[in-house]
């Protein structure tokens, strides 16, 4: 944000989303973060979130069930 200003960061940070949001086809976006409460307003489909969800989030990604050891989860 020092390097491009707050401006452009905001722009560019929205960017980001909107390209991750169409590769992974998500419903919608948890954006977290110290930072994220520099967004006066977000996107309709971009919702503010904390860290600790993200964290939660990408653990739950690798769970497996101990009875037959496969991923709980599918990812499309």
């Amino acid at each position: 944000m020092e390097l491009l200003g707050e401006k452009k960061w905001k722009r560019e940070v929205m960017y980001a989303v909107t390209q991750l949001k169409k590769s992974f086809i998500a419903d919608y976006v948890v954006l977290g973060g110290g930072n994220v409460g520099r967004f006066d307003k977000l996107p309709e489909d971009v919702e503010p979130g904390q860290n600790e969800n993200a964290f939660l989030g990408g653990i739950r990604l690798w769970e497996t069930d101990l009875r037959t050891r496969r991923m709980k989860w599918r990812v499309i």
